[in-house]
Order: structure tokens, then sequence, then C-alpha cells
């Protein structure tokens, strides 16, 4: 009897990252600002000169940038989901300058998501919704003061996130029933007058 293939790993939620700001981002031009994205990842990045034909910066579930933003202290706020594996320790974060031809690597750090039973600096329990507001400090390539970037982390367990698909859907349910009624009546008060002004009814 041929073995049967081993059934993938059940994700344990949703994470939401909002990457609200950088601060203090190490000036890479010559001339004018910095042109900045931020890349967000819950595995670990590779280091080094990025290119413009480089496969990673294609946008994945576990891998995604944000827009480009000038300056040295770039606003972003832009929000990403990420299924969550049954192991979650840590999320990693990269500023980039984007050039035309190579982007420069800015900054990069790491936030432990240990849980703080394990030693870790937040509450990140699996089990349960949280919610934090991290700041995650920045370092240059060579080791240097790389600034600061700011996010706002928002995991739901499996079940909640479950629970709120289907009241979604119910909601969405319900909203197209009373549009289609919406239109149904419209249509038929319509076709009612095209009749009675036929045979000559008035109000």
């Amino acid at each position: 009897m041929a073995s049967s293939s081993s059934s993938p790993e059940r994700l344990k939620g949703l994470l939401s990252v909002t990457v609200l700001k950088a601060n203090n981002l190490v000036k890479s031009d010559w001339f004018g600002e910095n042109d900045c994205y931020a890349v967000v990842s819950i595995e670990p990045l590779p280091m080094g000169s990025d290119t413009k034909s480089d496969k990673k910066k294609e946008q994945t579930e576990t891998y995604q940038k944000t827009q480009i933003h000038n300056g040295s202290n770039p606003i972003f706020n832009e929000k990403f989901v990420f299924p969550v594996p049954p192991k979650l320790e840590a999320l990693y974060v990269q500023i980039w300058d984007a050039d035309y031809d190579k982007d420069d690597l800015l900054a990069h750090g790491t936030l432990s998501l240990l849980d703080d039973e394990q030693g870790g600096q937040y509450d990140t329990n699996l089990n349960k919704e949280w919610l934090h507001i991290a700041t995650v400090s920045m370092l240059t390539e060579n080791g240097g003061d790389g600034g600061t970037v700011q996010l706002v982390l928002r995991f739901v367990p499996e079940t909640t996130a479950v629970y709120m698909g289907k009241k979604f859907n119910a909601a969405q349910a319900e909203i197209k029933k009373k549009i289609t009624q919406q239109v149904v009546a419209k249509a038929t008060d319509l076709a009612t007058e095209k009749i009675r002004a036929y045979v000559g009814i008035g109000d």
C-alpha cells in the first residue's frame, strides 16, 4: 500500500502588520533624498546588495514590501496580512533605497515575537487575539545605528478568523439580499407604471 502524503501544517491564524513610519534613516544618495521602501517578512531575509532582477523582490505570503516614500523619515502607513504557521518566532524588517541599477540596503532589524512566558517582550500567545505597537531598532550593513521602524501588530487566531469570515459573509449576503429586493421593487414599480399608462389608468 502506498504511503499517504503528509498533510500541511494547520495555520494558527492571521498576523496583520502595519508599517507606520521609519525615523532617522541613513542617507544613501549623493543627490536628493532617499527613495525608501520597507520589506517585512516572517522568515529570515537575505542580506547584501539587491538588484532589480532579484527574485526575492516578488511578494509572497511570507514576504511583503511597501510602496516607495521619500526622505530619511518616511511615513508608509501600509498594512500587510501574513498567514501564521504553528511557530512564529520573529518578524524581519529591512529598509531599502530604490535606485535604477540596484537597490541599497539602508537598515535591517529583527523583532522577536516569542511569547513573554518564553522570555519575549510581548504577549504573543497564538491561541488568543492580541495587538501591540512595536518600535524596531535598525542597524546598517556595517552594524551602525540605522534608525527605527514603527509597526502595529495584530494577531487573530484561526478560530476567530473563521468566525469573523462567517459573519462577514453573512453580512454580505444580507446586503446583497436587500439590494436585490430594492432592485426588484423598483423594476416592479416601473413595470406597473408602464402597464397603467398603456391601459390608460391614471393615479
